[in-house]
Order: C-alpha cells, then structure tokens, then sequence
C-alpha cells in the first residue's frame, strides 16, 4: 500500500478552509494527517483489527467535526468492515480512508 498512490488526484480542503476562526484547528489537524494515516496502516499490517477499528472510529468523528464530512463515510464504512470481520471489505476501505488522507490539504 503506497502513501502516495494519489499524487495527481485532487485535494479535499475542509467545508470550513475559508473560515479563519478554523484555520488554526485546520492546520494541526492537517499536520497530524501522515500520522493518522501510518497508525491505520500500521494496525492493519499487524492484524490488529480492533486497533483499527478504534482508529477508524476516531477518524470518523474528527471527519465531521474538521469539515471532511467523505472522510466521516469512508471511516464508516472501515469501522463497519472491521466490525464484521470481512478481510476484503476492510482492505478496501482502508484504501480509501488512506487514498483521501493522502488528498487532505488545508
């Protein structure tokens, strides 16, 4: 899995990147994005499910919460496959929680 699969596709600014009373809270959480992103990757490799479905779980509410509501859905959908324990569906989804982290700019 590469960090940097989606160089060319476009970045994902939050609904709230023109708001200057976030901009701060934007930025540091921008700034914790690489580290997000290897905590999921890193769970996964270690088969840690549970592991991952709490990171999936945080990153859905902080999703919402920094105006990345598709960053929220996609968590969703990773926390649910590592609910049911469906290896594939977990896979998938992990790829695209890290696929749209790769994209977040401020």
């Amino acid at each position: 899995m590469s960090s940097n699969s989606s160089a060319s596709a476009a970045a994902v600014r939050s609904e709230y990147a023109d708001d200057p009373d976030f901009r701060e809270l934007l930025e540091e959480f921008t700034a914790a994005v690489p580290e997000r992103r290897q905590g999921l990757i890193d769970a996964h490799r270690a088969n840690d499910q549970k592991g991952l479905r709490t990171r999936a779980h945080q990153l859905k509410g902080a999703g919402g919460g920094f105006g990345f509501p598709q960053l929220s859905e996609l968590a969703a959908e990773l926390e649910r496959a590592c609910e049911i324990h469906d290896p594939v569906g977990t896979l998938s989804a992990l790829e695209a929680v890290v696929d749209y982290l790769n994209r977040v700019t401020v």
